[in-house]
């Protein structure tokens, strides 16, 4: 009777400690092979490494500049590429300072109205909810050209900035609610360039695209360096003042913005 009764817990201690173990053993073969096929390693410590390394290391741009950067010149004989790429990630710079500061005064003169209304409605919900985003020790690893669209008088680039900084956001207390203030986030941002009409002559249509409209008759110029308009004739040569204008940044999150 003593050994039954000694024997009995024993049995069902060692039952399931077994049963423990193979669940055990199943877990760490799945992850094993899961971690070979994502990441051609069992070793799931190196696997961690590898998602650790990957996410600090500068996101590449897949630009298209040798394909595009020969159409705008087309278009632009002016068009300085070298100089545009500092000015947009001098833009981007600004954005982020203003928004760091919460300083609609940051912003350089080459943001157009559309992109510092952006900046003041995100620097509006930071404040809205007591929050702090900061944005610092940017490095700038690449500059792209992404992207050449014309619609009618409106031309725009889009530029691809590969960007490593420190981008957290704390609520007044200090908390952290978003990001990682001791690791550098690594990501793009795209960076609009549009070309604008004299902004006395153009109208808003569809965002952030702008549009020439005759200044006779208000009907729309629907082609780059059109002279005359299609409906009434009138010249349009000397309302063709044009400048160049940073439209819009967004960065690979910006549709996950949690204020």
């Amino acid at each position: 009777m003593e050994w039954s009764g000694i024997i009995v817990p024993l049995a069902v201690t060692a039952a399931l400690a077994a049963v423990v173990l193979g669940v055990f053993l199943y877990i760490r073969a799945r992850l094993r092979n899961f971690s070979r096929q994502a990441f051609g390693t069992p070793d799931i410590g190196k696997a961690v490494n590898q998602i650790q390394n990957a996410s600090e290391t500068p996101r590449t741009v897949h630009g298209m500049t040798d394909i595009y950067l020969p159409q705008i010149q087309r278009d632009f004989p002016e068009f300085d590429y070298d100089v545009f790429k500092t000015r947009a990630q001098g833009v981007l710079r600004s954005y982020f300072a203003a928004i760091s500061a919460q300083d609609m005064d940051l912003l350089n003169d080459d943001c157009s109205v559309s992109l510092r209304n952006s900046v003041h409605s995100i620097i509006g919900d930071l404040q809205a909810n007591g929050y702090n985003r900061q944005i610092s020790d940017s490095s700038f690893h690449q500059t792209e050209i992404a992207r050449y669209l014309k619609n009618g008088a409106t031309v725009s680039i889009v530029f691809n900035i590969s960007v490593g900084h420190y981008d957290f956001t704390q609520d007044r207390n200090g908390k952290l609610i978003r990001g990682n203030q001791d690791k550098r986030r690594e990501t793009v941002y795209d960076v609009a360039l549009v070309y604008v009409q004299d902004e006395d002559k153009i109208t808003p249509f569809g965002g952030d695209a702008m549009g020439l409209n005759c200044p006779n008759c208000g009907a729309p110029i629907k082609n780059l360096g059109q002279k005359f308009c299609d409906y009434c004739g009138t010249g349009v040569v000397e309302v063709n003042t044009r400048s160049w204008r940073f439209e819009s940044i967004k960065d690979e999150r910006s549709n996950a913005r949690p204020y």
